[in-house]
């Protein structure tokens, strides 16, 4: 029976290479009936494939024919007028609300460009916070370097009274800050109330950067440590990081302190690039899984540092935040100071739409370098300790990042 199973095996591995070397080998004879009968069959399988994917397509296209007819049924014959544009937009946010991911969303216009400004790092107006002053007034807070705000002349504490001869007393902070903003190119008139003087500017808009990142130094028993806060990863934190970063640098820092706490995430691209400014070529810095398979991303730089670093993280940190922490926790050997991260391990992909708005959706999950995973579960700091407030520019939690820096 062996013997019989062998050569029944042998003989159908002959009419196979028979058919898929072409009669290339001259070790084995196919005949002409055996070649047309395995035509036949590949014939056959290729029409199978074919109906399969006919029918896919078909079924896609009947789906959107039928989409496409609801809609128009609805907006020729529903017994109310209906705003097409916004019927367009339930069905789009329909479809991203079916995935049940809270990650994936759809944002109209207006929340598009709101989104937008946050990711891109600039804006278009005149560079100046909107604050509520102790008297619960509208004030100008921080006005930035080299803003039109600045080169105009506000200064911060001045109670804004009129934008654009129009009373702001009973508007919000977003209301007031959506007037002042406006195209580049553009002027602004701020009415505002400086000690007992009331004073008119005229502004000319422009872009203004987004200022996410802040530093200063910090002297603790006799060493020089740097403290960089980031706010959000946008597109150009990281011109804003180096910048900041050199500055430190010149002082002859010891170490540093990385503060992301109440930091949401922002571009994946601008995390990848400041974890590497630190790390050495070759290391992992995080892992990336895409439906089932799993990238280990390297450092390709040749830029790296050395000197102790800790980061403070919070319930706040959130997504590329949390990438930053597990890659200066598990590849740079930082100390992680504070509470256990929010536990966003996925990454959106974002398509923008015709009318401006836009729609973000989950394709990604990443992971630690040590391939863990924080999607819903966090990380948890190498020092957990609660934020207590001390002042301004101190606090339970940064004064334990110096302590680990000081010894």
């Amino acid at each position: 029976m062996k013997n019989k199973s062998n050569k029944l095996k042998k003989g159908k591995n002959n009419k196979i290479m028979c058919f898929f070397n072409k009669i290339k080998s001259n070790s084995i004879k196919c005949s002409l009936g055996e070649t047309i009968i395995y035509v036949v069959i590949v014939f056959g399988i290729g029409l199978i494939l074919g109906g399969i994917l006919m029918y896919n397509r078909k079924s896609s296209s009947l789906a959107l024919n039928e989409f496409t007819s609801t809609y128009n049924e609805l907006v020729d014959n529903y017994y109310q007028k209906i705003d097409k544009d916004e019927l367009l937009e339930a069905g789009i946010s329909g479809m991203i609300k079916y995935l049940g991911d809270p990650y994936s969303t759809y944002m109209n216009k207006s929340e598009a460009e709101n989104f937008n400004e946050d990711v891109d790092g600039t804006y278009q107006g005149i560079g100046a916070e909107i604050k509520y002053n102790k008297d619960n007034l509208p004030s100008i807070g921080e006005v930035f370097e080299n803003t039109p705000a600045e080169k105009a002349g506000l200064k911060e504490n001045d109670i804004i009274l009129k934008v654009d001869g129009v009373s702001v007393k009973d508007k919000t902070l977003a209301e007031i800050a959506d007037i002042v903003k406006g195209t580049k190119g553009t002027k602004v008139s701020l009415l505002v109330k400086r000690g007992n003087e009331e004073k008119e500017f005229t502004i000319i808009r422009a872009v203004v950067d987004n200022i996410s990142v802040m530093s200063e130094v910090i002297e603790s028993n006799n060493k020089k440590i740097g403290y960089i806060y980031i706010s959000i990863f946008a597109s150009n934190t990281t011109k804003q990081f180096k910048k900041e970063l050199n500055k430190l640098e010149k002082e002859k820092i010891d170490s540093l302190i990385i503060d992301v706490r109440g930091n949401t995430g922002g571009y994946l691209t601008t995390v990848t690039d400041i974890i590497s400014m630190f790390t050495k070529k070759g290391e992992v810095i995080y892992q990336l899984k895409t439906k089932g398979n799993t990238e280990k991303i390297y450092d390709k730089t040749g830029e790296y540092r050395e000197y102790p670093v800790v980061v403070l993280a919070d319930g706040g940190s959130a997504s590329a935040s949390e990438l930053l922490v597990g890659a200066f926790m598990e590849t740079y050997n930082a100390t992680v100071v504070g509470m256990k991260t929010y536990g966003k391990g996925r990454v959106q992909k974002v398509t923008t739409l015709s009318s401006g708005a836009l729609y973000k959706y989950t394709y990604q999950e990443w992971l630690t370098p040590k391939g863990n995973y924080i999607d819903q579960v966090g990380i948890t700091p190498n020092i957990e300790i609660n934020y207590e407030y001390i002042n301004d520019n101190k606090d339970s939690q940064k004064n334990k990042a110096i302590e680990v820096l000081s010894k």
